[in-house]
């Protein structure tokens, strides 16, 4: 079934190029970018897909919507108000084109802990020579990662090459990567975190998932292990997290993603030696494979969409993901 596409596109990390690629391959579309919602005005009334976050008021008026395109693979719990969630609009996201540069953020973390950089580092400024003892053989060590999507198969996959052992946790893959050791259901999180070296959150942010990791978790964990997220900062509870590592239950933490962002300049994380800081950044979202790997997935679903057909990446509303 042939359907007329009316798109409105609108915030966040909109690419300017979108209206002219959109037309070039649908030449019936009708696609109007607005830089806030507040100029959407009444175009809203007829559009049937969208781009980006429709907030509550507008997604009121857009009677015909019925297609979503979120602007992020996981995005804030913000996104998930009710009348979308018991809604009929379909979500897709852009699930899977970040996978290699947040895994290899994620390593970055782990490589520095295992030859201590985030003690070298400093020294370094400082002018100062000091030969450390390493405290981790990554071949007799174990990675222990929650969420075995792409991203968290992908780390899995690097870690292996290093020779750890590897252990996934997720609610939802029943069938275990090839370079995995062991799958398990998230109902067996707290009893294999006390088996790992490195804990690795690549989760999204759900209802499940959000203040995952707190101070029952964090007990749990080896006193010599790592916490590394490049998930999302609303699965650690920060607070719990200071006490932990200001207490030295566990060894260090490498955080790309915090409860609330930018960090604030008062954090004790900060200044903590055995923590290593990066602004959000795993993504990568300036990469120059990004953006076209972002427009290809929203043109070909709007092709889809346009035709008829199953759409790429569909989310699960009620989970957020």
């Amino acid at each position: 079934m042939v359907m007329h596409l009316k798109m409105a596109i609108l915030p966040p990390d909109i690419i300017v190029e979108w209206e002219d690629r959109i037309r070039e391959a649908i030449p019936s579309a009708e696609v109007t970018t607005f830089k806030s919602p507040a100029d959407v005005g009444g175009y809203i009334d007829e559009v049937n897909c969208a781009y980006g976050f429709v907030p509550p008021e507008l997604f009121r008026r857009a009677k015909e919507l019925k297609w979503i395109q979120c602007y992020a693979a996981g995005p804030a719990h913000s996104f998930w108000f009710d009348e979308l969630v018991q809604s009929d609009v379909v979500v897709t996201n852009f699930r899977g084109i970040f996978n290699e540069h947040v895994a290899a953020h994620a390593m970055s973390f782990l490589l520095a802990f295992s030859r201590n950089l985030h003690r070298y580092i400093p020294q370094q400024a400082r002018t100062e020579w000091t030969q450390l003892q390493f405290k981790v053989y990554l071949p007799e060590s174990t990675a222990l990662i929650i969420g075995v999507g792409g991203i968290g198969a992908e780390i899995g996959g690097l870690c292996k090459a290093f020779g750890m052992k590897v252990i996934g946790v997720d609610p939802r893959v029943a069938v275990k990567p090839a370079h995995f050791d062991a799958l398990y259901s998230t109902d067996s999180l707290e009893a294999t975190l006390p088996t790992a070296d490195f804990v690795i959150i690549t989760t999204p942010e759900t209802p499940q998932t959000r203040r995952m990791i707190n101070s029952k978790r964090l007990n749990l964990m080896k006193e010599t292990s790592y916490l590394i997220n490049v998930g999302r900062g609303a699965c650690v509870v920060l607070d719990d997290l200071e006490e932990a590592l200001e207490a030295k239950k566990i060894a260090g933490a490498g955080l790309d993603v915090f409860e609330e962002e930018p960090l604030p300049s008062n954090s004790p994380l900060w200044s903590n030696h055995d923590v290593m800081i990066t602004p959000h950044v795993a993504a990568d979202q300036d990469s120059l494979h990004v953006p076209e790997r972002r427009t290809r997935i929203l043109l070909e679903n709007c092709k889809r969409f346009s035709r008829g057909e199953e759409l790429l990446n569909v989310m699960d509303k009620k989970n957020w993901f």
